[in-house]
């Protein structure tokens, strides 16, 4: 009897497995009745196997359900120099932009190989940066040049360039991270309701995407999901991708069919549920 018992436990969770691994394959809001607007995905900067996962996850969204607005944890003239770009037939742009991240997390290959195979797989995407202006003595300058080059000074663009750029300042000087969490809230807030009723996806640290969160750094006010939550209400979707760095091995395997389809189930042991 025991031992019945406990091959139908193990028999339960080699079905959940594949269940589970059908189920990351499957953008989040496949079985959901009132699809969500917003879907926010925490990284940790740089980490390639993140990085894979955004990627997957974005041409899901891309190619099932039309997407085409991704949002960043970029400045506004970062992401618009990225639009540029995905216009250009060189990466002469990506890699000033690359340049310009010298000594953050971001500036790896993997970063680098994310854009060049996002252009590629999803050439339609629109880029928003949603931070303060970062590097806005490299690529702020640059921006704010190229506009006036082809007499763009009264030009939206130019606008929110300039409004990027002082709190970036402020930030590098203060580095006032309250500051920053509410100016990114402001800033995606803008950026979206321009949208109109768009679905979008967004990509940022972790640290400012849980939803009942508080701020990284002094957890005095909440984070920029917590603060969209509260704004926007029942429309948000968050999920930190940390889970993606982890190694986990499993203990066995064999495969199973499911709808004359046969998958490889995955078995990591049992948990008791009584």
């Amino acid at each position: 009897m025991k031992q019945k018992k406990r091959l139908l436990t193990r028999s339960l969770l080699l079905v959940l497995s594949v269940l589970l691994l059908l189920g990351s394959a499957i953008p989040a809001d496949a079985s959901t009745a009132a699809p969500m607007q917003i879907y926010l995905y925490g990284e940790r900067h740089g980490n390639e196997r993140i990085l894979e996962k955004e990627l997957e996850l974005w041409r899901a969204y891309y190619d099932t359900d039309g997407m085409r607005h991704l949002f960043v944890e970029l400045s506004y003239y970062t992401a618009e120099y990225l639009n540029l770009w995905m216009q250009s037939d060189s990466d002469d742009i990506l890699e000033m932009i690359y340049k310009d991240l010298e000594g953050t997390a971001a500036q790896v290959p993997a970063t680098l190989a994310f854009y060049k195979q996002l252009k590629v797989d999803c050439p339609e995407t629109i880029f928003h940066g949603t931070d303060v202006g970062h590097q806005y003595d490299v690529t702020g300058e640059r921006s704010l040049a190229y506009l006036q080059a082809n007499g763009m000074e009264d030009s939206e663009q130019y606008r929110l360039t300039e409004e990027a750029i002082e709190p970036g300042k402020y930030f590098s000087e203060n580095g006032d991270d309250v500051y920053r969490e509410n100016k990114m809230t402001e800033n995606f807030i803008r950026a979206f309701d321009k949208l109109d009723g768009e679905r979008i996806m967004g990509i940022y640290g972790g640290a400012h995407v849980g939803l009942d969160a508080l701020d990284y750094q002094t957890h005095s006010v909440p984070s920029m999901a917590n603060q969209l939550q509260q704004h926007y209400g029942d429309i948000i979707y968050a999920e930190d991708l940390y889970w993606v760095t982890q190694d986990i091995e499993a203990l066995d395997q064999t495969i199973m069919g499911i709808n004359g389809k046969e998958y490889t189930a995955l078995y990591f042991g049992k948990q008791d549920l009584t």
